[in-house]
């Protein structure tokens, strides 16, 4: 085999591995802090022990009734019309207005302060709702000024 061939040979093994571990590379987690009174909050639950929570947070383009209605209402139009539309009955459903962060059966870990802790606020997490993993960190403020941080796991 002559040199250049070689070259070329390792060359190209070098650069698929170095994209094949940095697709490998684990994405950080995202930590979002709750402000149980933004509207953007669909809404939430959280048991009296803390052991289990809801929080349902908009996907930012149904924020507002008004987007959600219009959607609803197309949805439904089109489910009216699907007989004659020829449409693929399997390919109308109605758009999915909020995304839930569910904990089951975990307590969560109690936080004096957030130093140190990069967070996410709910419209930055909006922004970015696509990208949800799992797990998803939720934190919220106490009354007593200390915080809660659920290790949560998202579903539409």
């Amino acid at each position: 085999m002559s040199t250049i061939k070689i070259i070329f040979i390792f060359l190209f093994l070098n650069c698929f591995c170095l994209s094949f571990s940095q697709a490998m590379k684990k994405r950080s987690d995202i930590v979002v802090y709750l402000d149980l009174k933004n509207k953007a909050l669909r809404e939430y639950t959280i048991d009296k022990d803390t052991m289990s929570a809801h929080f349902s947070i908009y996907i930012k383009k149904y924020e507002c009734k008004k987007e959600r209605d219009k959607a609803s209402e197309i949805y439904n139009k089109r489910i009216k019309n699907r007989r004659t539309s020829g449409e693929n009955p399997s390919e109308v459903s109605l758009p999915i207005f909020s995304i839930g962060l569910y904990v089951f059966n975990q307590k969560p870990e109690k936080l004096k302060s957030l130093k140190g802790i990069k967070f996410t606020s709910i419209k930055q997490f909006q922004d970015s709702i696509d990208f949800a993993t799992n797990p998803t960190y939720v934190i919220h403020k106490l009354k007593d000024g200390s915080y809660l941080k659920w290790k949560t796991t998202p579903m539409d």
